[in-house]
């Protein structure tokens, strides 16, 4: 049987490490949203040449259509915390590189 997935880096333009950001509610929130995350987060930090907040993980699951659809809602809740606090949040899929596994 094989499964569907990609690895993934999502930045999100706008939103930079500064005063905002250090809201500890924010990221209590941020938090919770990675730790209820159903698929591998690697990687959460600032990007150096951008300053923009950037995350990067891998989601595998039966089809590539199960994989986008937890990808998607894992992104909306992102934008929803992160628009109370940035108005012009933006999210840009810097890199999906799809792949196929056997087991």
């Amino acid at each position: 049987m094989s499964r569907k997935g990609f690895d993934f880096e999502l930045e999100i333009e706008n939103v930079k490490e500064d005063e905002k950001f250090n809201n500890e509610k924010m990221i209590k929130e941020i938090q919770e949203i990675v730790d209820t995350t159903p698929f591998l987060i690697k990687n959460i930090g600032f990007y150096e040449k951008s300053g923009n907040f950037a995350i990067e993980g891998q989601v595998v699951r039966n089809t590539k259509k199960e994989a986008e659809a937890e990808y998607t809602i894992f992104k909306s809740k992102l934008l929803e915390v992160l628009k109370r606090y940035y108005k012009t949040a933006k999210a840009i899929d810097r890199m999906k590189m799809y792949f196929t596994t056997i087991y």
